[in-house]
Order: C-alpha cells, then sequence, then structure tokens
C-alpha cells in the first residue's frame, strides 16, 4: 500500500556532519509520525512515547514506549501512528556515518561485517520488554542526552556511547548474523552478485551476466538469492536504483529524466511507475518532501 508522505520536514541524514541527532513530537492528528525516506548512514530510533507501525522497504514492526529499532544503512523506512492513538508520539533518532568506528579495529574484525552486504536481517528490533536490550536502550538514551549540542562539542562523547550500543547490537544479535554466514556456503558467490549490482546498476543486467559472477545456473541462483535476501535478484536490482534515484533526487539539482537514465531506467514513463509504486509518491513530489 503507498504510504503518504507526512508533513514532518527534519532532515534524517547527517550532510556535512558524521552524525545527526533528531527529537521529533508529533501531534496527535498527524497519521505519519516519519515521512519516507532514506540515507546512506545508519540509524537507532527510539520511541520515547506512542505506538507506531515502522516500516523498512517491506518489512513492517509495531513499536511502542521504550521500544527502539536499528535501520541499516540505504533502507527506504517510515513510521505511521497506530490509528486508535490520540496523543503525542514521541521519538529521538540518531542518524550516524559508522567509518569513524569501524576504523578503529582491524580490516577482519567481524563488528561491522553485515553491514557490508546490505542484508535485510540487519534490522534489530529492541523491544523494552526484553530484559536482554536493557543495556542497548539505556545507552541509546544516553547518546540522546547530546541532543542540542553541536557536533565538534560532542563528537567523542558521542562516538563513545554508540560503541557501547554497537556492542550490545553485537552480542543481541550480529554475532548471531555472522554464524549463519559462515555456514553458509554460498556467502561469498551471492556477495558477488551483490557487488556487481551494486557497481553496474545504471546498465543493463541480464540474468546471465548476474549467474556468471556467481558461477551458478540461472534457476539455482534466483532460488538461492531469494532465500538469502528475500528479494530475487531483479527486485534486489531495482531496490538498489531506487535508493540510488531517492539519493540523486534529494541531494542533487538533476533533472528527474537525467536521474532515471543515470539509475539504469531507459523509460521515464517506466521509472516514475516503479518510483511511485516503491516510494509511495512521484519523483517530484519526494524531491519536494526532502
Amino acid at each position: 500500500m503507498a504510504v503518504k508522505l507526512s508533513a514532518e520536514h527534519i532532515v534524517h541524514k547527517t550532510g556535512e556532519s558524521p552524525f545527526s541527532i533528531h527529537l521529533t513530537n508529533v501531534a496527535p492528528d498527524e497519521p505519519n509520525a516519519l515521512y519516507l525516506h532514506y540515507h546512506p548512514e545508519a540509524e537507532f530510533f527510539y520511541l520515547e512515547e506512542g505506538d507506531i507501525f515502522f516500516t523498512i522497504e517491506n518489512h513492517t514492526f509495531h513499536l511502542t514506549s521504550g521500544d527502539a529499532i536499528f535501520i541499516p544503512p540505504g533502507f527506504l523506512h517510515n513510521a505511521v501512528r497506530e490509528p486508535s492513538m490520540d496523543h503525542p508520539c514521541i521519538f529521538h533518532a540518531i542518524v550516524f556515518q559508522a567509518t569513524p568506528m569501524e576504523a578503529l579495529f582491524s580490516h577482519n574484525a567481524p563488528y561491522f561485517r553485515p553491514l557490508q552486504s546490505n542484508r535485510m536481517d540487519c534490522i534489530y528490533v529492541a523491544e523494552s520488554k526484553e530484559p536482554s536490550n536493557k543495556k542497548l536502550l539505556a545507552a541509546l538514551r544516553s547518546v540522546f542526552d547530546y541532543t542540542d549540542c553541536p557536533p565538534d562539542t560532542c563528537e567523542l562523547a558521542v562516538y563513545g556511547t554508540l560503541l557501547i550500543c554497537w556492542q550490545e547490537l553485537y552480542q543481541l544479535h550480529f554475532k548471531s548474523l555472522i554464524v549463519a554466514e559462515n555456514a553458509h556456503a554460498l556467502m561469498e558467490e551471492l556477495q558477488r552478485v551483490q557487488e556487481y549490482m551494486q557497481a553496474h546498476y545504471a546498465e543493463t543486467i541480464s540474468l546471465a551476466e548476474l549467474a556468471k559472477q556467481a558461477g551458478l545456473s540461472e534457476s539455482y541462483l534466483c532460488h538461492q538469492f531469494k532465500k538469502r535476501t528475500g528479494y530475487t535478484p531483479f527486485e534486489y536490482l531495482n531496490r538498489i536504483r531506487m535508493v540510488k534515484s531517492c539519493e540523486l533526487l534529494s541531494r542533487t539539482n538533476k533533472k528527474i529524466t537525467d536521474i532515471a537514465s543515470l539509475c539504469g531506467f531507459n523509460n521515464i514513463s517506466y521509472f516514475n511507475r516503479m518510483f511511485t509504486k516503491t516510494v509511495g509518491v512521484t519523483p517530484s513530489a519526494y524531491r519536494k518532501q526532502v
């Protein structure tokens, strides 16, 4: 179902800063808590008060007061209020570049590895009712103590606290992803396909080319790719193209026809249909909102 963009105009991306921290109070008569958007940075979202449905791509999660969710880089996401809720919705968010934290560790360190493959299963919902999430949620609340501070006055403190959050995220979730990854015989082959799509999304790509990258038959590639990512290869490719088009719409003044071509769409009508189907609004409407 298409999701209407809300009137909430806070820009949830870092721009030139290494991170941005937001506090948002959504009025009781506003059904949309967070407009549909994308950014190339990671994000922790913490719901202080309210009852919402948080959607990331084609997955929806029910969050209540005190819950948090980790959103991996590059995924379209939005949130709508639970229809029967008639009181304000208050949430915090930190959008941040993980690179400064990654740089502290060796190339082979496992802590950030799951992010490198654009994996949907990197999403983590930290429910407040689960005792195991207590340390992560407490550390997140400490991050949001710096909401009104200029980045250059609190960057070390924010990233220090984010490292605590990441340690908890790794123990709670990422560690098990890595164990599962090591047990998957086709992980490297499928990752080569994903990397090929990332590098060549602007070009015409055939299933035969993708199968060649993986060294698999076309039918077996489709089966295993869907099993691992939740998408067919071409659904995944179109998702990459949509994310890239959102980036160009929000960060450049390029014409929409040029953006369509740069993102691998040779037909502007098809691009408009695909964008509206995926994002919920036309490319021009999306550009006005962000």
